[in-house]
């Protein structure tokens, strides 16, 4: 297998080499030639005073590019380690939303000290814009520096307003790739793609040319999740986020959409396993530990509820020791294939496959599939009990392991596919019932359904 070499572990050494020999021209030179997105990849392996050094001679556009790569913590040394007058630079590059994004993670003091280094009034108004909505919602995440054309302008009259426009904000290419369309009043009519409107007649109107919008408008106040499988859905370069009264008040790039999906993805699995996100990255053992004790709190409580269930069926196990060594094997695949269920439930409702109300569709289709695996598996593992114990306890043993299996991976499947939409009724996170709580469940109701049919059947 052939391993892939990281970019800066090319140039990092080569940049080390200048850095200390003072050659800040040359310095210069390269990093104008290094991706920022490759720069940023390496930066934990800087030194705090490497990477303050790297900073300040990188260009503004390429600064600002790293600077949006770095973690939170790397963006608070960065301004907190230049001077007000570079810090106050860099902010008025930075995308309101940018901005507003790292101001809620800073100290109330820090944020109104970083708010009075925006010059201009306008991105003031649209900083402040930004922040008044919630954290997590599309409101938070958009752009507001958007180009709004009218329904009466010409194609030509719209590109000279794109180009006067752009000679005095810098924009995204999203931003550019998609216009949208508003009327006297600001509400969103339509829009049109930048490629549409190049290749139109210079006299055509923009109401000839625009689409319409509504399928793919985003209200602001939507969840950041429901926003990112819009854009998913109908594979959208930006979306417009619109207020309440349907007015566009700024748009949604791809970027800012992989950026969630991302965030929903890693606390998804960080859920799966009975932990937060937090975990993934700078926590300490300590609150590795306290993040995780929750679920498996839950999971202890549940596990000794099987051994009470198992305690019950003592007479059982006494006569029957051969019952045992196959209960870890059920419980197992039963646990599996819920896990398989509730996971894919899950996916269903955060891609929005899967409809709150359709639960009873999809609790026979899994049931239908656990009773399937478990027919497979419970005449597989039946066989191998009549291999090891059928000379000593007959047939009937082999058909009470096969029942078994048979009913763990079916009762199994019906409760990950059901436990998810119960979640998501009682308003909890549906991704908390891939977690120790359904394996939990699924071991005690196997377990109690094993041992019932070696009860009734072979005492």
């Amino acid at each position: 297998m052939t391993k892939t070499v990281k970019a800066y572990a090319v140039f990092l050494p080569e940049l080390r080499q200048l850095l200390s020999s003072g050659d800040t021209g040359t310095l210069k030179s390269v990093l104008r030639e290094i991706n920022p997105v490759d720069l940023a990849e390496g930066w934990k392996l800087l030194s705090r005073e490497e990477q303050l050094s790297f900073f300040q001679v990188l260009s503004t556009r390429g600064a600002v590019v790293v600077f949006e790569e770095l973690d939170v913590e790397d963006q608070i040394f960065l301004l907190q380690a230049m001077g007000e007058q570079a810090t106050g630079q860099m902010v008025n590059e930075l995308p309101p939303g940018e901005v507003a994004h790292l101001l809620r993670k800073l100290p109330p003091r820090v944020v109104r000290r970083f708010k009075n280094l925006v010059k201009l009034q306008e991105a003031t108004d649209r900083l402040e814009q930004v922040l008044s909505y919630p954290p997590r919602t599309a409101g938070s995440l958009m752009h507001t520096e958007t180009v709004r054309l009218k329904e009466n302008l010409t194609a030509s009259q719209a590109l000279e307003m794109i180009q006067a426009v752009t000679r005095i904000h810098v924009h995204e290419a999203g931003i550019l790739s998609t216009l949208y369309v508003v009327n006297g009043q600001g509400v969103l009519a339509g829009f049109v793609t930048l490629q549409a409107l190049v290749a139109a007649p210079h006299d055509a109107r923009i109401g000839e040319l625009m689409n319409s919008a509504r399928a793919i408008s985003i209200q602001a106040a939507a969840d950041q999740e429901e926003a990112a499988r819009l854009v998913s859905k109908y594979n959208l370069i930006s979306a417009p986020v619109v207020d309440g009264e349907g007015r566009l008040v700024g748009v949604l790039l791809i970027d800012d959409v992989l950026d969630i999906i991302h965030q929903e993805a890693s606390e998804d699995i960080a859920k799966m396993v009975g932990t937060r996100p937090e975990e993934f990255s700078r926590q300490t053992i300590l609150r590795a530990v306290w993040l995780r004790l929750p679920w498996l709190v839950a999971s202890i409580i549940g596990g000794f509820i099987v051994s009470i269930v198992i305690k019950q069926f003592e007479g059982t196990l006494l006569k029957m020791v051969a019952l045992a060594s196959f209960l870890p094997l059920i419980a197992a695949m039963g646990g599996n294939v819920g896990a398989q269920s509730a996971t894919i439930v899950v996916r269903g409702l955060a891609m929005g496959q899967v409809r709150a109300g359709g639960w009873w569709g999809v609790m026979l289709r899994e049931m239908r599939v656990g009773l399937i695996l478990g027919l497979s598996y419970g005449a597989l593992v039946g066989a191998l009990a009549y291999l090891l114990y059928g000379g000593n306890l007959g047939w009937l043993f082999c058909a009470v392991v096969a029942a078994g299996m048979l009913t763990s991976m079916t009762v199994a499947a019906t409760i990950g596919a059901v436990e998810p939409f119960l979640f998501e009724k009682l308003g909890i996170d549906p991704a908390t019932a891939t977690g120790p709580l359904i394996t939990t469940t699924t071991d005690l109701i196997a377990t109690s359904a094993y041992l019932t049919l070696a009860t009734v059947i072979l005492l």
